[in-house]
């Protein structure tokens, strides 16, 4: 009984857990990419974007697993540090996104 239990507990945390996870995923489809001026660079450590706008834009990363980033602010012509690494809890960046509830 102790046993089913612990095995029931188990599967009700992983269903708990990745529920988020699959939600950010059909969110982070729905959000409109950075335009092309806004240009990404990924290392092991740090994700960064250079705006190389006319204007200020806000972006967030969208990672390959669907997870999104914090919004961050760009002025023109600024480099800018939006989110973790490769080596990071998300893996690779998919894309960099306009934040537009901001």
């Amino acid at each position: 009984m102790i046993k089913r239990m612990k095995r029931a507990g188990i599967a009700l945390c992983a269903v708990t857990v990745l529920s988020p996870a699959l939600s950010g995923a059909a969110h982070a489809s729905s959000l409109t990419p950075a335009p092309a001026c806004v240009a990404v660079h990924e290392s092991w450590r740090y994700l960064s974007a250079t705006n190389n706008c006319a204007g200020t834009v806000t972006v967030r990363a969208v990672y390959a697993d669907g997870a999104t980033g914090l919004c961050h602010t760009l002025a023109p012509r600024t480099v800018s540090t939006v989110g973790e690494g490769y080596l990071g809890q998300h893996g690779r960046v998919g894309h960099l996104a306009l934040c537009e509830d901001v």
